[in-house]
């Protein structure tokens, strides 16, 4: 596997199971038990590759600033992998971050978690809803510190691969719960009463008997 899928790949799987978890503790789509096995292995990828790139180390590390600064790590899960990652890296002392776009990218962050609050609790547009939800502030700082160019431009891919792998765990843990949700209904609509059950098989309508109607 050469550098550039390497990864592109280690940014989608982290993106993608970063969204299994929340789903997993904040919807409850998906079992606990194996979130905490995702979340494990997250911080072995997350890790790896911080040391391996140091452009990688600095859009996740970005990523994980914005969300912490904006108090999003709220489950368990999230805040035992996060500190376990952040010791690691620390006491291996072998990667960096390139600090100019880790800032422009963390406010980024920042500005995409408190439009994503904004737009869920007031009534707002479809452009502005669509803007936050999709972190368009942090796409828009991705591609203008590689245009600068502070990273290079398969940071940019390697964002969206990232986004897209996110978005799709959660566009499968809303079908998920749809069904769920859909099958719960008809298991619990309850049977006709017998004497609605008699009524309709013995219905009279102007003096005419229609009767197993």
């Amino acid at each position: 596997m050469n550098d550039e899928i390497l990864i592109l790949f280690s940014l989608g799987v982290i993106g993608g199971g970063l969204k299994f978890i929340d789903e997993a503790f904040d919807e409850n789509a998906f079992n606990k038990k194996f979130a905490f096995l995702i979340a494990a292995l997250l911080v072995v990828i997350w890790t790896g590759i911080s040391i391996y790139d140091a452009s990688a180390a600095t859009v996740l590390f970005a990523i994980l600033a914005g969300v912490f600064l904006s108090g999003k790590i709220d489950n368990r899960a999230f805040r035992i992998s996060a500190f376990v990652l952040v010791t690691l890296l620390f006491l291996s002392g072998r990667f960096s971050i390139i600090w100019l776009p880790f800032f422009i990218l963390t406010l980024a962050g920042i500005i995409d978690e408190r439009g994503n609050d904004y737009v869920d609790s007031r009534k707002t547009n479809r452009a502005l809803k669509f803007f936050f939800l999709h972190r368009f502030s942090m796409k828009l700082a991705v591609f203008a510190v590689c245009y600068a160019p502070y990273l290079h431009w398969l940071y940019l891919f390697a964002f969206l691969a990232f986004d897209v792998a996110y978005d799709l765990i959660g566009v499968l843990s809303y079908t998920g719960i749809q069904l769920k949700n859909t099958v719960l209904f008809y298991r619990n609509i309850p049977p006709l009463p017998q004497e609605r059950i008699s009524f309709a098989k013995n219905f009279k309508l102007d003096g005419i008997v229609i009767t197993n109607f």
